[in-house]
């Protein structure tokens, strides 16, 4: 759950596709930003383009809140790309050591207090990918949440148990009537 304290910053990070009209953004993480948003939170996300990344990021953007409390974090060569696009928006880039998502990754956690993710389960993977789910896959929003919690990367975690820990249980999700 996400912490009421003044001081938190929330690393938000999920799939890099999320449907049609970013319906999976939509349903699974607007009602946790904008609580946090009403919290007076900070955000942290990478720079992906597509998915969680950009649906946050424009998200963000037009609620009305000051850029300045959205963080990019970017490797250097990211930075290259993107960098001065972001920078356009009034949003702070973070340039992180390493040229790796990982390296990327490390760094968003570090600069966070919790979280806001969900990872697709097995049964939403195999209908949203088809052929191209692969059975084992861990995407980097699984690693995250391990990280966080300092869980070896190699060790299972059920994707339920993960979306559980978040506050996706029992049918609702965090759009649902009663959730915050």
């Amino acid at each position: 759950m996400k912490p009421a304290g003044r001081n938190e910053t929330a690393f938000i990070s999920g799939p890099i596709d999320t449907g049609p009209e970013e319906s999976y953004f939509h349903t699974h993480y607007v009602s946790q930003i904008n609580h946090a948003i009403n919290l007076n939170h900070l955000f942290v996300i990478g720079p992906i383009p597509t998915g969680v990344d950009a649906d946050a990021l424009n998200y963000l953007l037009e609620y009305p809140i000051s850029p300045s409390r959205v963080t990019i974090f970017v490797t250097q060569a990211e930075n290259g790309m993107w960098g001065a696009h972001f920078r356009s928006f009034g949003v702070n880039v973070q340039v992180v050591e390493g040229q790796m998502s990982r390296d990327r990754d490390t760094a968003l956690t570090s600069a966070s207090t919790y979280d806001i993710l969900r990872v697709r389960t097995k049964k939403e993977a195999k209908a949203f990918y088809g052929r191209m789910w692969r059975d084992g896959h861990v995407t980097n929003t699984e690693r995250n949440w391990k990280r966080r919690r300092g869980i070896a990367e190699d060790e299972i975690i059920e994707e339920e148990a993960i979306n559980s820990s978040m506050g996706y249980d029992l049918g609702r999700t965090p759009n649902s009537p009663g959730f915050c």
